[in-house]
């Protein structure tokens, strides 16, 4: 075997051992194992190697050859963001996600730029080439306002895998990703063109920008149809995998960019087949390994170095681009008449950046050498800063809008140390995020309903119109919905398998609110009930696939939603690992 092979076979290597050892001690410590994954590649990369001195398990020629697992992650967590811009999905919320999406875009946009400006008017006074004073502070505005917009999928998403995250605020999140990074990589193309390359031709621009998206639509369409006629979830994983695959390469061979291509290829595929949640599914079977790689290697790309040479613009860049996130979420969410758990944590949960803001960055030092090694400094260092302090953000916000389920946190073991200063420092911390302490589960009854509950949950108004109501069905998974009445007491359930015979009555149709149409049964539960009681009522009632859950002290309070799944799975996983101390 060659030198070579053993080099990056040893890469290989150190980058699944290092995952494994640095997801357990983040886990430990209760962060998310994404922020473990980062600093297992900044520990063992090249970067933090040069500044202590000791030789890097994965050297800067490593990282190039392995790069291609990066490329291949990355185009499949943006395919997953783009299957979320499913037309059902979108018609749900009509034209409020438009003015929730460009609220938070444009402050971002406009802070930074604004802060960026500010900084080298004012401070700085940097000059570019033959350029001014003010037209230099415009370029830096302009382009650190449009890689600012980007958001980091990965991280988002892998948060939200590992926290079983779930409900709407979950799903508005993602699409927010989605529209920041197809709004980021266009905008960024219309400044290069008008700013940088104002010669080039008018039909270069739109094959910059149409050329993904006509990769997209082509490699979407192939798979819609290909699927169809596919039935092994193995034969899915290969479609999928290749499909990426092959968008990539055709869009580097095109010279244009393949994570635009790639979210098209997502949209596309999820609305134009059927069997598109069940390839989904199947993917989800083997693409995690994919994912780690990828966070392993860009901790080893991070530029710990850059941290000292960001400077002024830099730190402004930092705190406007959180600023910007945080209140246009805010914002956005008030305009589109969303309410307050969107208005107060979405923000937080869109502050990760790497992936597609490293890529801009360095194709702006490219077209742009005497501006852009700057703001590519100034990039890389923030990344540095986004990328460890965005999952803890992502994680933070989800659980505190009560979509991560309890018995998720808890299954993070707490650590277990010698030194009584370190329990106390995790015990602090654990306490400062609004986690709960462990205990001691011996057996599946000792988890109760409040462990394993979606607090955070979509009710129906009483007054709602039937039509309306079909509406709202027809954009959910779900088969039944929580009522609730003008003050919000909870009133029951609606069954849709008890009143699809409506359809078949149109002249009562229009006279039909939701609140007649209440099951009798209410079949609540409350947090304090342990998980062998909703066994039992399982078991006796067949047909049930959701609980409500309520105060005990308060009836008509409705706390949650408990699922049938949830609790089948709490029992697979208990079965499956005899029981843990958390």
């Amino acid at each position: 075997m060659s030198s070579s092979a053993i080099v990056h076979l040893t890469g290989l290597a150190a980058i699944f051992f290092g995952a494994l050892i640095g997801g357990r001690l983040a886990s430990r410590f209760h962060v998310p194992r994404v922020t473990g994954y980062l600093l297992t590649g900044l520990v063992i990369g090249p970067s933090l190697a040069h500044l202590i001195g000791w030789p890097p398990l994965l050297t800067s020629e490593v990282l190039t050859e392995l790069s291609i697992l990066g490329d291949l992650a990355l185009g499949l967590i943006l395919l997953n963001i783009g299957s979320l811009f499913s037309i059902d999905h979108l018609r749900k919320w009509k034209h409020r996600i438009a003015f929730f999406s460009l609220s938070e875009m444009g402050l971002t946009f406009l802070l930074v730029g604004v802060a960026a400006f500010g900084v080298n008017e004012l401070v700085l006074h940097k000059t570019v080439a033959d350029l001014s004073l003010l037209q230099t502070s415009l370029l830096f505005s302009l382009f650190l306002g449009i890689i600012g917009v980007a958001t980091a999928p990965a991280a988002t998403l892998m948060v939200i895998r590992e926290y079983e995250a779930e409900g709407p605020i979950t799903g508005i999140v993602l699409t927010l990703v989605g529209f920041n990074n197809l709004v980021s990589v266009l905008g960024f193309t219309v400044l290069v063109h008008f700013l940088l390359t104002p010669a080039e031709s008018h039909w270069l621009l739109l094959w910059h920008m149409g050329g993904p998206i006509i990769v997209g639509i082509v490699f979407g369409l192939i798979i819609s149809f290909w699927g169809e006629r596919l039935e092994l979830a193995s034969e899915h994983k290969i479609l999928l995998l290749g499909s990426v695959a092959a968008v990539t390469t055709v869009c580097r061979m095109m010279e244009v960019d393949p994570l635009l291509a790639s979210l098209i290829l997502g949209i596309v595929a999820a609305n134009s087949t059927p069997s598109w949640h069940r390839m989904a599914a199947s993917l989800r079977q083997v693409d995690y390994l994919l994912y780690v790689a990828f966070f392993v290697l860009a901790g080893a790309n991070l530029h710990i170095e850059t941290l000292g040479h960001i400077g002024l613009l830099g730190v402004a860049y930092v705190l406007a681009r959180t600023l910007g996130k945080w209140l246009g979420a805010r914002v956005g969410a008030a305009i589109g008449g969303f309410g307050k758990r969107e208005r107060s944590y979405v923000g937080l949960t869109l502050l990760a950046q790497a992936g597609v803001a490293i890529g801009l960055a360095a194709s702006l030092s490219r077209q742009w050498p005497e501006g852009g090694q700057l703001l590519q400094t100034v990039v890389l260092g923030s990344v540095v800063v986004f990328e460890l302090v965005g999952p803890l953000a992502v994680r933070f916000g989800l659980v505190r809008a009560g979509e991560v389920p309890i018995l998720s946190l808890l299954q993070k073991r707490a650590p277990k140390g010698a030194m009584e200063g370190m329990h106390s420092v995790v015990h602090h911390f654990r306490s400062s995020l609004g986690l709960p302490a462990w205990k001691k589960f011996h057996e599946p009854g000792d988890i109760y309903v409040g462990h394993i509950m979606r607090q955070n949950v979509e009710t129906i108004p009483n007054n709602t119109p039937f039509n309306e109501l079909l509406r709202i069905i027809a954009h959910s998974r779900y088969d039944r919905f929580p009522v609730v009445d003008a003050e919000g007491r909870f009133l029951g359930m609606i069954n849709y398998t008890e009143i699809r015979e409506l359809l078949f009555e149109p002249t009562l149709m229009p006279l039909v609110v939701a609140g007649e149409l209440v099951s009798s049964e209410k079949n609540a539960v409350n947090p304090d009930q342990p998980l062998w009681e909703v066994m039992e009522m399982l078991k006796t009632n067949r047909n049930i696939s959701y609980f409500p859950v309520v105060d005990p002290d308060e009836p008509d309070r409705l706390l949650g939603i408990l699922s049938q799944n949830e609790v089948l799975s709490a029992y697979r996983r208990f079965d499956g690992e005899g029981g843990r101390e958390e």
